[in-house]
């Protein structure tokens, strides 16, 4: 279970797959010093700081315990940061969840959370656009293909805003 949480989180890109594989190994052995560091990391990358910071204090206490520096240092690291997940990291898993799983759905949340953060982030309204119009919703999508289109022509996007005018052409 740890091989395939590993594989899913650094070499498929699948950081909910992988925290369900570590998930499984830490049901079997709730002190698994591997498997909390590695969740803690898959729930991070899945944009999910607020459940993986619970994990990070653990992995601090058994750094500590076991005089591990480097990993402690890591833990620490990261408890210093906020618990808004980094745009990045969420547009990251967004763009990993339409594009490589094909999971829409999964996507629009990411993409509107970076929208909280930062309602003027114009690759994720370009995204939520394109997921929306992928999970079948495109009364919902064409607001923000017209935001799409707007920010396009002031920053000069030529490719984005002949995307955008096409999307908005077919709802016509």
């Amino acid at each position: 279970m740890m091989k395939a949480g590993l594989d899913a989180l650094y070499a498929q890109h699948d950081p909910d797959g992988a925290a369900t594989q570590f998930r499984a190994v830490l049901n079997l052995n709730p002190t698994h010093y591997g498997a909390t560091f590695q969740l803690a990391r898959a729930l991070d990358e899945a944009g999910k700081p607020g459940e993986a910071r619970p994990l990070w204090e653990k992995v601090l206490q058994m750094a500590e315990r076991s005089s591990d520096k480097p990993t402690a240092d890591t833990a620490r690291a990261r408890l210093g940061q906020s618990d808004g997940a980094s745009q990045e990291a969420m547009m990251r898993a967004g763009l990993d969840a339409l594009y490589t799983r094909r999971d829409a759905d999964g996507a629009i949340v990411l993409f509107r959370k970076v929208l909280a953060q930062n309602p003027a982030h114009y690759g994720a309204t370009f995204q939520l656009a394109t997921a929306l119009d992928r999970a079948g919703k495109p009364k919902e999508a064409r607001p923000l293909w017209e935001q799409v289109l707007q920010i396009a022509e002031r920053v000069n996007d030529k490719p984005t805003a002949d995307t955008a005018r096409a999307r908005l052409q077919q709802g016509k």
